[in-house]
């Protein structure tokens, strides 16, 4: 399958309409929204998300999105998904979601690390960048771990449940990474 990554310990299979139940039951967990929105996704804004990365993926290397679903011995565990912020200044941002109970395990970094890598040497990318909620602590860690700079922080972005937070500002460029 084009865009399909191999790691010692993962499968990294881009997003298929047949993934949808996986990226519903991810959505709707309380890991996945505390340091992102007031709840759960509903049905309508899940469907509009998975949607768009599956649209997304028909305009790469140039723009788009891509989002993998990532596999451990045949089971779903997580997902990891880049889109392009800025088309002109070749700018992408990642992000990543892990079923609480395959947390800790190194599965997010091996990952992300992996994306970094497919990413810089097939797409157009000359930076990618990511923002976590100043909040989550193990975020911001796995950013430092795949080798992201800390480049700054974006005070009171994100309001969540009447309360705002900071956003932690990470990047890498290609030059860097490769």
């Amino acid at each position: 399958m084009e865009h399909a990554i191999k790691t010692d310990r993962l499968d990294l299979q881009p997003l298929s309409e047949s993934d949808f139940d996986f990226i519903q039951k991810l959505r709707t967990r309380p890991e996945y929204f505390k340091y992102e929105n007031d709840g759960a996704y509903n049905d309508d804004e899940i469907t509009k998300q998975f949607n768009g990365f599956l649209e997304g993926a028909k305009n790469l290397p140039n723009k788009g999105s891509i989002q993998w679903i990532v596999i451990n011995n045949d089971v779903k565990i997580g997902e990891v998904h880049l889109w392009c912020n800025w088309e002109k200044t070749l700018e992408w941002e990642i992000g990543w979601h892990f079923l609480l109970e395959h947390w800790g395990k190194g599965f997010a970094a091996e990952a992300a690390k992996a994306v970094l890598q497919y990413a810089f040497a097939n797409f157009q990318i000359n930076r990618i960048m990511a923002c976590p909620n100043a909040e989550n602590t193990r975020s911001i860690a796995l950013c430092e771990r795949i080798g992201m700079i800390k480049e700054g922080r974006v005070r009171e972005v994100r309001l969540i449940n009447g309360v705002y937070y900071d956003e932690a500002i990470f990047g890498i460029l290609k030059r860097e990474f490769i």
